[in-house]
């Protein structure tokens, strides 16, 4: 895969490795939409770009081109994580079906809030709740809105968020405003992957497997393995038979790839139309 940055953008080509629906239609972002002309309008913090492919061409355009260098990873080689993962017969057929996945790299405090909201959700609704709290609180841009501020988020009640559709997460997230600092985000950025998941395990409203999304998608750390319903379907039997047992084992089998592998697992079980849940 080659990329060319200019000013107004980023041009990849020979890009197998990269799938745009793939990547974002997976559950780790949720502030993206497909266009009737099949182009994609992605958000992210205060920063938007639109994608479309032509060829064997991928054009991101955008006024940010550093900012979705990094978002989309362009820097590594899914090519090696690829064949790394696919040579474990378990994953082959995984990997194959979701061969243009890539991990985003988010902002921390964006997958904080989302993550919170997506608890025992369904991905349309997640979508509108997180759309309307931007729209509410986030500053205008040229397409859309960009995701809230903490400073923005600290002037809503409990019956703001409630109004907004969060439902039972409305406290959740009333007090995960108020506990996720710029310190609190700085350290977590210091600590390992399962150190940060303890720390986001102290923010109400963090479940496990919320954590795990979080320092997965939030803070790019890989040695992450995040289990939802979709997992437990795929890989649950009578020895792995909780969510944890699940999560240990398959994080020390994958290691430093764990979160890749889990996208790849992840992907193929939904299109098979395996378990059920968002």
């Amino acid at each position: 895969m080659t990329t060319k940055k200019d000013e107004n953008g980023i041009t990849i080509t020979g890009g197998e490795y990269f799938d745009i629906g793939q990547t974002l239609d997976c559950g780790q972002t949720f502030r993206f939409r497909r266009e009737e002309d099949g182009s994609y309008v992605v958000h992210s913090a205060d920063k938007v770009c639109r994608m479309r492919e032509s060829g064997d061409a991928l054009r991101i355009d955008t006024s940010d081109p550093d900012y979705f260098y990094r978002y989309f990873a362009l820097d590594e080689d899914y090519g090696g994580y690829f064949a790394r993962l696919s040579a474990m017969s378990e994953l082959k057929d995984a990997c194959e079906a979701g061969r243009g996945i890539r991990l985003l790299r988010q902002d921390a405090f964006e997958m904080i809030i989302s993550f919170i909201i997506s608890a025992n959700n369904n991905i349309p609704r997640i979508k509108g709740i997180i759309e309307r709290l931007c729209a509410r609180c986030g500053a205008p841009l040229d397409d859309g809105y960009a995701f809230p501020t903490r400073s923005e988020l600290l002037g809503l009640t409990v019956s703001d968020f409630t109004a907004l559709g969060a439902g039972y997460r409305d406290s959740y997230l009333y007090s995960a405003v108020r506990t996720v600092t710029d310190e609190f985000l700085e350290e977590l950025k210091t600590l390992s992957a399962q150190s940060a998941r303890k720390m986001l395990l102290t923010v109400k409203g963090v479940g496990p497997k919320v954590a795990d999304c979080i320092v997965l998608f939030g803070l790019g750390k890989r040695d992450s393995f995040p289990v939802d319903t979709w997992m437990k379907k795929a890989l649950g039997s009578e020895e792995l038979n909780t969510a944890g047992k699940i999560h240990d084992f398959y994080l020390r089998r994958y290691g430093s790839l764990a979160g890749l592998a889990q996208q790849y697992i992840y992907n193929y079980a939904r299109t098979r139309g395996q378990g059920s849940g968002s």
